[in-house]
């Protein structure tokens, strides 16, 4: 017998899949109903109808009939089958399953009973196409919490609360709000006119959608959205806006149609002025090599000699020293809004003559043979002639001390007591003992430095005597200046008696009562330009030592004004800014050994020798000593090298330099003590070939 399961909503939707299904009939089946439908809680246990269909054939009748069988006719029989399906149906007409879900679909796995449970106590919420329903629990209502972009009406008005309580006396609708930008753009010009900016920021427009959920007994409304960017941007709107800022030139029509066309934000350079072109500054054309020449001697036998370094330049009388060229005016430029602006100022080169120099029309020349030194500084430039001084044999009692304005070349040795000043480079031939040797540029000693102070560079000559001098008088005069002002536009000096005699008396009791500490000072500055005239190139050192001598030390009856005083701090002034020119770097000294002396190279510091003993040395620049460093104390500004230090005898040997430099040291014995920065460490054993310097934390490192 061929039998078939069939499911629907309703008893008679199944037995019609049923019989669709066979392909017959309902007379020609039997029907069994196995469940009838239901509608649930909310969704959650509905059932469905299900029916056995059976196949009728006349197989199924026994074979052997001891009596005809007496049936209904076949409409009988359908009849009945008719009227049982009516009363069925009628029974579940009286259900209400207008919420039950239909679904040809397998079903669905149910929710456990737990859940069922607690929605029908706590009530359940959901949204179903777009709408809000709602089922009061048997013990509580279902909650909402309500996003911002979301807004809820309860009885047509809106819920201002995030989370509300939800009733089933009340009548609820569903509004999403969509958001919408506008494009914002804004056009900027930089700080130097020369580029106008267009900032763009493309607007939007957000779509939301209320999305579908399952029943909670607390809901968060979820929603989901899509985003279209906006340009809403013209040209039209951007060039009307740069007329009205009166950028009407330069215009950059290429950006302009990347602006309004492209969704991302960006920033558009959309005029472009042009930048003025500098001009140059008046300049010296040097026509001689002034560089001090760095080389190696090598002769016949192989043998280099490191003393044979420095190679100086000497020119002679009529030589053309340098072209002085005017400055050269730059071009202007535009702005974006068409303004025109200037190049930057241009300034002539400011000659300082020394001497052994003049200038013929734009030319520079040598009055007399010697070394060409240039000293440059901005736009000043200082030009003189250092001559040379060659002294044939010793320098002692019989010759005398040396002091002179240029170079100076010995060929002997400088014997016990004596003194050598030069305004340029000192080279000794053989040993110095005994004795003292200043110059401003450089000292080479080929032979040995033994109980003797060398300094090359700094506290040397007149002119580093005077430079503090300087400073401080020009200081003092400008408070005079201030002060005399002061006191001559105040309402009651013309009714006084300073007014009729004169500045004179005013300006001495200045001296007595406010300035005591200027006289002494002033003296001094005169005693030293009138003791070293010899060595000053430039003669304004002498006027201004003859202008205070006149103003401050004498009596006289010239009359005085301010005028005077504003000249003096002037020429002060430049005098200041000359010794400023001065660049000790160029100051190296280099000897062979070194005994119980002091040397100070404002630049570099070569000791070539073996050794370097009991001595204190000290160096602006770098220092190299190729022998070994016993005793005493040793300084570079810039790091140095010593190929060994400590005595075994313990005699302390002091390394310094400064936080930012380096120790390199071939073999350091026990006891010898580094210094670099602030930090000191004492080496507690003998080390070969160490670096030492300042980690990250502060300390000292040996590597």
């Amino acid at each position: 017998m061929q039998s078939i399961v069939a499911k629907g909503k309703t008893i008679k939707e199944a037995v019609q899949t049923g019989v669709e299904l066979l392909e017959v009939t309902k007379r020609d089946v039997h029907i069994e109903v196995l469940q009838n439908p239901a509608k649930g809680f909310l969704k959650i246990g509905s059932k469905e109808a299900v029916v056995r269909l059976t196949l009728l054939s006349e197989q199924d009748e026994p074979s052997v009939k001891t009596k005809k069988r007496t049936s209904p006719p076949p409409d009988e029989s359908q009849a009945e089958i008719t009227d049982w399906l009516a009363q069925a149906e009628s029974f579940f007409d009286k259900v209400d399953v207008e919420r039950v879900e239909v679904s040809r679909e397998p079903v669905k796995t149910l929710r456990p009973a737990s859940d069922r449970e607690l929605l029908e106590r706590n009530g359940a919420v959901w949204v179903e196409n777009g709408r809000l329903m709602m089922e009061p629990g048997t013990h509580k209502l279902p909650i909402v919490t309500i996003p911002k972009e979301i807004t809820l009406y309860k009885n047509q008005k809106p819920v201002e609360a995030k989370t509300f309580i939800l009733s089933a006396n009340d009548s609820y609708r569903l509004a999403i709000n969509d958001e919408v930008k506008e494009t914002e753009w804004s056009i900027s010009i930089d700080k130097n006119k020369l580029k106008a900016y267009l900032e763009v920021n493309p607007g939007y427009k957000i779509t939301r959608t209320i999305q579908d959920t399952e029943p909670a007994s607390h809901l968060t409304l979820t929603f989901k959205e899509e985003k279209q960017m906006t340009l809403t941007l013209t040209e039209q709107e951007i060039k009307a806006e740069m007329q009205e800022k009166s950028i009407l030139q330069n215009i950059d029509q290429i950006e302009l149609m990347k602006a309004v066309r492209n969704l991302e934000p960006a920033t558009y350079t959309i005029a472009r002025g042009v930048a003025p072109t500098d001009g140059r500054d008046g300049w010296l054309e040097l026509k001689v090599d002034t560089h001090v020449k760095e080389g190696v001697h090598e002769d016949e036998h192989g043998k280099v000699d490191f003393r044979e370094t420095k190679v100086f330049p000497n020119i002679e009388t009529g030589d053309i020293l340098g072209i002085v060229h005017p400055p050269e005016e730059g071009t202007s430029g535009y702005s974006v809004f068409s303004e025109s602006i200037p190049p930057g100022p241009v300034y002539p080169v400011i000659l300082r003559l020394g001497k052994g120099v003049k200038l013929i029309g734009d030319q520079v020349v040598a009055k007399e043979f010697g070394r060409p030194h240039i000293e440059e500084r901005g736009q000043l430039v200082k030009i003189t002639i250092m001559p040379k001084l060659l002294h044939n044999g010793d320098v002692s009692l019989e010759s005398g001390n040396i002091s002179f304005f240029g170079d100076v070349e010995i060929t002997g040795e400088v014997h016990h007591g004596m003194k050598i000043e030069a305004q340029g480079n000192v080279v000794i031939a053989k040993n110095i003992s005994g004795s003292v040797c200043n110059a401003s540029g450089s000292i080479s000693v080929k032979g040995n430095v033994i109980s003797s102070d060398l300094s090359a560079g700094q506290n040397n000559m007149v002119t580093s005597k005077l430079s503090m001098l300087v400073v401080v008088l020009k200081q003092d005069i400008d408070r005079i200046i201030a002060v005399i002002t002061q006191l001559i536009n105040s309402p009651g000096f013309k009714s006084t008696d300073f007014a009729k005699g004169g500045m004179q008396p005013l300006v001495r009791i200045l001296m007595e009562k406010k300035f005591s500490d200027f006289l002494p000072r002033a003296k001094k500055y005169v005693q030293l330009v009138k003791e070293g005239r010899a060595q000053l190139d430039d003669e304004r050192w002498e006027e201004t030592a003859e202008q205070i001598s006149a103003l401050f030390l004498t009596l006289s009856a010239r009359p005085m004004s301010l005028n005077i005083f504003t000249h003096l701090s002037q020429k002060l002034g430049a005098l200041q800014e000359e010794i400023g020119l001065f660049d000790e770097s160029k100051s190296t000294i280099s000897v062979q050994n070194v005994l119980n002396s002091r040397i100070h190279a404002g630049g570099n510091l070569y000791i070539e020798g073996e050794s370097c003993v009991n001595s204190r040395i000290h160096a602006g620049g770098y220092m190299t000593i190729i022998g070994t460093l016993r005793g005493g104390e040793a300084y570079a500004e810039k790091g140095m090298y010593v190929g060994g230090t400590g005595a075994e005898s313990g005699t302390p040997t002091n390394l310094s330099v400064p936080a930012n430099a380096v120790i390199k040291i071939g073999t350091a014995l026990e006891g010898t003590v580094l210094k670099i920065g602030n930090r000191k460490r004492v080496l507690t054993e003998d080390h070969f070939a160490v670096t030492a310097s300042i980690n990250a934390k502060g300390q000292i490192i040996l590597r």
